[in-house]
């Protein structure tokens, strides 16, 4: 039972370390490819290493929800989505500070 529970927690560990690696090098390549050619076409604006991070961050988000995706289907086939989804819509429910003050008012 408990090596079980280890193997869980290592492999959640090891898909964590994986999605990191993933991030940084999403974004590392192709900043470095287009500060390669920037650095080549030798001109003041560095217009292909913002290209290049705008690719990247393009490839980082599409790469990591196709690696979150198997866990939010699974989390709603066990019935578990309240647990992945309540915190997000909490963090999404952060409300600025002029509306908080006008609910507040409202709700005395």
């Amino acid at each position: 039972m408990v090596r079980g529970i280890v193997r869980q927690q290592w492999g959640a560990a090891l898909q964590l370390l994986v999605v990191g690696f993933y991030v940084a090098f999403s974004l590392v390549i192709p900043t470095g490819i287009g500060f390669w050619i920037d650095k080549r076409a030798a001109h003041e604006f560095p217009l292909f290493t913002l290209i290049g991070l705008g690719v990247g961050t393009l490839i980082m988000i599409y790469g990591v929800y196709r690696m979150v995706r198997p866990f939010l289907q699974q989390a709603r086939r066990e019935g578990k989505e309240g647990q992945i989804i309540r915190p997000i819509r909490t963090f999404l429910n952060i409300l600025p500070s002029k509306q908080k003050e006008e609910k507040d008012r409202n709700s005395d």
